[in-house]
């Protein structure tokens, strides 16, 4: 029997080196990693895996993105399921918590030639003030993502808006539908899409009145005090983004060229490791609680 942890990422398969270090490594696992490049193919590669033997079973984390914690939150509910979504953004998120990012910079002021590194803060909350900062240029940008979310899903919510026919059954005794068969199925696939256009245009959601009310209402949570000071806008932005903006301060404050937002986020996850304690730092912790469920198998 086989246990497989399926999840995100590309390149430097970030997920993946977290996930083997804070879940399979830390709990001593015996739990395989497959990452998949993006979450679209996560159903795909669960199926695989599953059915290539009925002893296997196939387990799965994605990021949340935009959508709403509740809906994360949803996942997390039922132990006895197989997909599960961070609760937060994604796991570059859990990154750039306060207490890992003063990690880093403790680091860096230690390293040879870390003099630039001087002016970083040196307590937690300090850490906080300025990841607040630096979230404060991106929260009209969120707003608008969020805002976008929202409207896929009430786009989905009617039917897919994608062209794309079933393939149709190919008659008796024949190898490949012919034209007879094909015809009548793109002819009925366009049918479907026509009716869902007209179904998705009046949505009151989508017109530009009721978009700007909602872009302007998220704006206005976003740019409440409370959404920075309580943590909240490291749980909810796109961590990616915010790695990106801590990576430009730091360059602007003089480290090294090579700290970009790729080699920022291995540093933070390389300073994570040895501190990381279950329930420690992640309230709740996505990482203990994942190992829990793998633990059932």
């Amino acid at each position: 029997m086989a246990i497989y942890l399926v999840c995100e990422g590309s390149g430097p398969r970030l997920d993946e080196r977290a996930l083997d270090a804070l879940v399979i490594q830390f709990h001593n696992l015996a739990v395989l990693i497959a990452s998949t490049g993006g979450k679209s193919g996560q159903g795909a590669v669960c199926a695989y895996l599953e059915n290539r033997s009925p002893h296997d079973t196939a387990i799965s984390i994605e990021d949340r993105d935009y959508r709403p914690l509740a809906a994360a939150q949803a996942t997390w509910a039922n132990h006895a399921g197989k997909r599960f979504t961070w609760r937060r953004h994604e796991i570059e998120n859990y990154l750039l918590h306060p207490r890992v990012v003063l990690a880093l910079f403790d680091d860096l002021r230690a390293a040879p030639g870390g003099a630039w590194a001087g002016p970083l803060p040196v307590t937690e909350a300090d850490v906080s003030g300025l990841l607040q900062t630096l979230a404060t240029t991106r929260l009209e940008d969120h707003a608008a993502e969020v805002t976008r979310s929202e409207l896929v899903q009430q786009i989905n919510g009617i039917g897919s808006l994608s062209f794309g026919p079933p393939r149709p059954a190919p008659p008796p005794g024949a190898h490949a539908p012919g034209q007879a068969q094909w015809l009548p199925a793109l002819h009925h696939e366009a049918t479907r899409l026509c009716h869902t256009c007209n179904a998705v245009a009046p949505l009151p959601a989508l017109q530009p009145v009721a978009i700007t009310a909602r872009y302007n209402a998220l704006l206005a949570q976003f740019q409440n005090p409370l959404f920075l000071t309580s943590g909240d806008f490291l749980i909810d932005m796109g961590g990616k983004e915010l790695l990106g903006a801590l990576s430009r301060h730091l360059h602007g404050l003089g480290a090294p060229g090579r700290l970009d937002q790729h080699v920022l986020a291995d540093e933070l996850l390389r300073v994570l490791i040895p501190i990381y304690q279950p329930g420690a730092i992640y309230q709740p912790d996505d990482f203990a609680e994942l190992a829990a469920i793998l633990a059932q198998y």
